[in-house]
């Protein structure tokens, strides 16, 4: 059972689970609130909770929208992001085709003069998930053999509110091109998380157990990949 409401300008998503307390969670990049409920909590008890969480949400949301606004501003010496590394952006005005190189703490981003901020943007977001299509596979490799399940197909693209998906059913994998930006280990813990929905879709007892087993420090990796610690 799930619904959602709106509080302050804030949307809130509702999700009944197997818990003792209310839970409040905010997930980058874009600031989706979730508030996991015990099975017994009314509507009016967890919309009061929401209410008593108004400033926390702002203070994460403000800090993802920081990160986000420095990222997109695509001008000289703006700081961008690659696995967990900082790198300061150098903008190359050029004839030819595009591209993204990496030089010491230097992202060198070449593009045709007189392009505009989201065309190179694009060329960036582009480059993101070129190098992570050449990440991913070896992990997804990896982890088959480890966890004895297939992935039968991997789509790459850029997500506002998930940092994966899983389609069970068809055994294929969708991962948000934004992990790019992230230590490697985030991916890793994507890939896995997503790859366990082939055995268990839900986010049950069972599902936790095995996370649990084939990645014992899950709880710590989410939890800097949320914050954007990494």
């Amino acid at each position: 059972m799930a619904f959602s409401f709106e509080l302050s300008s804030v949307l809130f998503e509702v999700e009944y689970r197997k818990v003792k307390v209310l839970r409040l969670t905010v997930y980058p990049p874009d600031g989706r609130v979730k508030i996991t409920a015990p099975s017994g909590a009314t509507a009016d008890a967890i919309k009061k909770f929401a209410a008593s969480k108004i400033g926390w949400i702002e203070k994460h949301r403000e800090r993802f929208q920081s990160h986000s606004k420095q990222n997109k501003l695509m001008q000289n010496q703006s700081t961008v992001y690659v696995w967990g590394e900082a790198y300061e952006l150098e903008l190359i005005e050029r004839t030819g085709n595009s591209k993204v190189v990496i030089e010491g703490k230097s992202l060198k981003l070449y593009a045709r003069p007189g392009s505009s901020k989201l065309k190179r943007q694009e060329i960036l977001d582009r480059w993101y998930r070129r190098i992570l299509n050449q990440a991913a596979p070896d992990i997804i490799k990896k982890w088959e053999k480890l966890i004895g399940v297939e992935v039968k197909k991997l789509y790459l693209r850029k997500m506002k509110t998930h940092w994966g998906s899983c389609n069970y059913e068809k055994q294929t994998l969708r991962l948000n091109s934004e992990l790019a930006k992230r230590n490697p280990v985030c991916l890793e813990y994507v890939v896995v998380h997503e790859m366990l929905h082939i055995i268990e879709k839900g986010h049950n007892r069972k599902f936790y157990l095995l996370l649990g087993k084939y990645m014992p420090d899950w709880k710590n990796i989410r939890k800097k990949l949320n914050s954007g610690e990494w």
